[in-house]
């Protein structure tokens, strides 16, 4: 065999053993989330710690967590490139989906935090009006948006597909309630105290996972109740309740 042949079929092997074993390909990143699932990311590729916020706008606990928590784990970590950020926008409540097409259409337009803010702050209103869409779309006129461009966008179909995607990740993750967070690959279930979710950040940081405080609220989980149901059941205990009373 010449000698260009020899080379030929050495770069050949080199080449097989290269895809069989996967060598050069990075490996994927802790806790790393279905592209087509995000609602906003920020921050540093390179970033140590890699934070997955799962999040409901109609949420009354997120809403909490971003009144007290968003603006340290934003300007503390995510801005000095301790941390990355990811949020994943769900859909389980009335609201939800416009909700998270507002946030989405004003991050195209570069105002993703005020529209998100604005959605947790303005909670209690907005998810209870008849037209929830319009609620929104006056809120994105209040921002300066190009009103025009937001509609085209809040109109998209694709708000319900990439959130199909993002229901399709709370299977992966495990995640059963909001907000919950995952943390270089692990779940964590928060309460909405910014210090309990510092001491998890530092923990990461520190190299000392293991040390990272429990949630100090019970696992929630995902469920819709039956209010007529339920108020069947309560009439019936208190009936009951009512006859054992009067017996004794």
């Amino acid at each position: 065999m010449s000698t260009t042949k020899k080379n030929i079929a050495r770069a050949a092997m080199a080449l097989a053993l290269t895809a069989c074993s996967g060598a050069g390909s990075a490996p994927p990143a802790q806790g790393d989330i279905d592209a087509k699932a995000i609602g906003h990311r920020e921050g540093v590729a390179t970033a140590p710690i890699r934070v997955v916020y799962f999040d409901d706008y109609v949420c009354d606990d997120c809403a909490r967590f971003n009144k007290d928590a968003i603006d340290p784990l934003r300007r503390d970590w995510v801005a000095k490139g301790r941390a990355q950020l990811t949020v994943v926008d769900l859909a389980w409540k009335r609201g939800s989906v416009a909700g998270a097409a507002a946030a989405w259409c004003a991050d195209e337009q570069g105002q993703y935090w005020p529209m998100h803010t604005m959605l947790f702050e303005r909670q209690e209103v907005w998810k209870r009006t008849t037209d929830i869409p319009a609620a929104l779309a006056a809120y994105a006129a209040e921002l300066k948006l190009d009103t025009a461009k937001y509609n085209r966008c809040a109109a998209s179909t694709s708000h319900r597909q990439r959130l199909d995607i993002a229901e399709e990740q709370t299977r992966h993750f495990a995640v059963r309630g909001t907000p919950a967070f995952v943390v270089n690959g692990k779940l964590f279930y928060g309460s909405q105290q910014w210090p309990w979710f510092e001491k998890v950040l530092l923990a990461y940081e520190s190299g000392h996972p293991e040390a990272a405080p429990p949630p100090p609220l019970k696992i929630p989980t995902k469920s819709v109740v039956d209010s007529e149901k339920l108020k069947r059941l309560q009439d019936s205990i208190a009936r009951v309740t009512g006859k054992i009373s009067e017996k004794s």
